[in-house]
């Protein structure tokens, strides 16, 4: 039952709470089976936010928001932060930088006021976007390098046995 409205409580979800139908939605983190945090319309939150978990935020952030998986700034979302998260999706308003590991997306009605920064952005037409946008790539892991040695000290491959001739 829920709280104070005598109906049955349904556990929310980013699925549950707006997330467009043509969207693969972000809900429970699969591996832990968490729920998302959600920051409701009549939040006000002023500092760090941290969740190991996909974020729905539809109040008002000032400060930063980091998040491992997804966060989701919806639409009655007013964001003052830096804004930090795998992905990072914007359906209300954000005043800040949002950075992304794999993608930054702004919906038609979104509105970003900010840099970007992400291997993959998506503005949808329609959506407000002022700032700079950089397009980044995963750091590729280095490969090994052969070890030097007395014989050949750049390449770290010795020459193959010769044997004299009599």
């Amino acid at each position: 039952m829920g709280l104070f409205s005598g109906k049955p409580e349904s556990k929310p979800s980013l699925e549950t709470l707006g997330s467009p139908p043509d969207r693969t939605p972000a809900t429970a983190n699969k591996s832990s089976g968490a729920l998302p945090t959600v920051i409701g319309k009549d939040a006000v939150v002023k500092g760090e936010l941290l969740s190991q978990t996909d974020m729905l935020v539809e109040g008002r952030v000032e400060g930063k928001i980091h998040g491992k998986h997804r966060v989701v700034i919806g639409e009655s979302g007013n964001v003052h932060a830096q804004v930090h998260a795998d992905v990072v999706s914007v359906r209300g308003e954000v005043h800040g930088d949002c950075e992304a590991t794999k993608k930054v997306e702004i919906a038609a009605t979104g509105k970003v006021f900010g840099n970007i920064s992400a291997e993959a952005i998506v503005v949808a037409e329609g959506a407000t976007f002022r700032g700079a946008s950089k397009m980044t790539k995963r750091p590729q892991p280095k490969p090994v390098e052969a070890q030097a040695s007395p014989t050949n000290p750049q390449s770290g491959v010795r020459p193959p046995a010769t044997r004299g001739v009599n």
